[in-house]
Order: structure tokens, then sequence, then C-alpha cells
């Protein structure tokens, strides 16, 4: 996304954030396009490892299971699930978005979705 849009939440607020399921937020998101995003955090759980974003519409949500992302661009195809977290998500502002990574431009998305992904420390 472009550093002059603030639509990212901060990381840390999002660590303190209950997962959470709202059923008329998940019925609201199917048929939306949406850019998600995966903060990879190493074993230490402050240190990024990687940082990915994709696009695309989401399928169907069920609290079971997440929500189906049909991916567009680069992904274009394929599908995936996402995390079942209504929290995650929030309205995108309209405008310009570009990902991280692949370079993909998105127009006016309806929502955003942000994952932070601990590595788990194996002892």
């Amino acid at each position: 996304m472009n550093a002059g849009d603030k639509s990212e939440r901060d990381e840390a607020d999002e660590e303190n954030t209950p997962l959470e399921w709202d059923d008329g937020l998940a019925a609201e998101l199917i048929g939306k396009y949406v850019i998600a995003g995966f903060v990879h955090l190493e074993r230490d759980g402050i240190s990024v490892r990687e940082k990915v974003q994709v696009h695309g519409v989401i399928l169907d949500a069920n609290r079971e299971e997440g929500f189906q992302l049909a991916l567009r661009g680069e992904g274009e195809g394929q599908t995936m699930l996402l995390p079942a977290n209504t929290n995650a998500f929030v309205k995108a502002k309209p405008g310009r978005y570009r990902l991280k990574g692949s370079n993909e431009r998105v127009i006016n998305p309806d929502y955003i979705g942000l994952w932070t992904i601990k590595t788990p420390v194996l002892h």
C-alpha cells in the first residue's frame, strides 16, 4: 500500500485485539474486493521476516474455516483461506494501492485485512 494511505492499523494494537466473529460483517464481506496483508514475524515476536499482500474477492465466510478469497492479479485462478477474524478487516479509503512485493495496483478495494503471523518457538 502507498505510504500516504493510513489504512494499515498499528501492528501492536492488532496483537492485543481478540479474535472475533461478527455474523453481520462476515455476510457483508461476501462479494467484496479486499486486500489481505500478512506480516510474518521471526521467533522473537518482534522482527519482521516478511510482508505479503494479495487481493481478490471474498467468495464465502464461515466461522470455523474463515474467509475464502478468490485471488486476482498474479494469483488469478487460485483461492486461499483467510483467518476467521472479522476484527482484521477495515473499510478501505478510495484510492490506488500498490501491493508490497508484487507492485500490483489495486484501485478502490472495499476492505483491507491485516494479520500478524508469529513463527512458533520450538523447544
